[in-house]
């Protein structure tokens, strides 16, 4: 059996299939080598400024090591193919014709250029974060992940929504932690016209002050004010500083239920709409012309 083939030359000389395997495989191990000695290298000086008291933010060092491995697999693969005779003859083709190959490939990329563009403009101005509660088209969501084409938000009843960048960096949303995550809890009551106002206060505010939600820690006392007079209600409308959007829901719903129960105690009314049902036979019979004109 000849065995030529399959020698030392041939292992090493990239020109054979063989070298160019084997010169592949040597490659993309250095390369995984190098992302993982970067990255380490990366987290080290991060270890570093963090001493130095310097902020960095978790979406920043995210994409940045990102972007520093696509970079790194893109210089392997340049150099790959600049040693392997074929693909080098393949390469300086592509740049003879540079300007027809740069307009393909932008035509073809341009999607994931415009989501990488804008997810790098996320990374630097940190509209968002990793880890913020924002709200997304109506939707509550925290943002899980920015990687280099989307963005991943996990939704209040677990759903996980997949944004391209670019969508994003056009959006308008809000964001519950940048700056202060503090907020309003926001109730809205009603009692009937015949209920005294200042009890009625009274009453709502000893509640508000006994929520579990309630930032306690802050100089913000609850207050009260009327919202409104309705056909039918007197509008209240309660503010209570909460710690953050999650006690902001959780507080609303402990507020709600323990002022029912409490208007319930203390008998206060809270109004529904009254509805007084005439039934057609119990009408008066109209009045005809020939009736009007037999009386006069």
């Amino acid at each position: 059996m000849n065995t030529s083939w399959f020698n030392y030359k041939n292992i090493i000389d990239p020109a054979t299939g063989l070298g160019a395997l084997s010169m592949a495989f040597v490659m993309i191990l250095a390369a995984l080598l190098t992302c993982i000695i970067t990255t380490r290298l990366a987290e080290r000086s991060h270890w570093v400024v963090g001493k130095l008291k310097f902020k960095i933010d978790e979406t920043v060092i995210k994409y940045g090591l990102r972007i520093k491995n696509l970079l790194v697999w893109m210089m392997f693969s340049v150099l790959y193919a600049s040693l392997v005779p074929g693909l080098k003859a393949l390469m300086s083709t592509i740049v003879a014709g540079a300007s027809i190959t740069a307009l393909v490939v932008g035509f073809a990329a341009k999607s994931s250029l415009a989501n990488m563009i804008s997810g790098l403009t996320i990374a630097i101005y940190r509209p968002i974060r990793i880890g913020d509660k924002i709200s997304i088209e109506g939707e509550y969501s925290v943002v899980e992940d920015i990687t280099l084409r989307h963005t991943i938000v996990r939704s209040w009843d677990y759903k996980r929504l997949i944004i391209p960048n670019s969508k994003l960096d056009d959006m308008t949303l809000i964001n519950y932690s940048i700056i202060d995550p503090r907020i309003k809890c926001v109730v809205d009551l009603g009692v009937s016209y015949d209920t005294d106002i200042d009890f009625a206060r009274e009453v709502i505010l000893d509640e508000a002050h006994k929520c579990p939600y309630r930032d306690k820690n802050g100089e913000d006392e609850p207050y009260l004010r009327v919202r409104s007079h309705d056909d039918f209600s007197i509008g209240l409308r309660l503010y209570v500083w909460v710690l953050d959007i999650d006690d902001a829901w959780s507080g609303k719903f402990w507020l709600l239920e323990n002022i029912k129960k409490r208007f319930d105690r203390e008998g206060i009314e809270i109004p529904f709409p009254y509805r007084t049902v005439v039934y057609k036979n119990d009408l008066p019979a109209p009045r005809h012309k020939n009736d009007s004109d037999t009386k006069s």
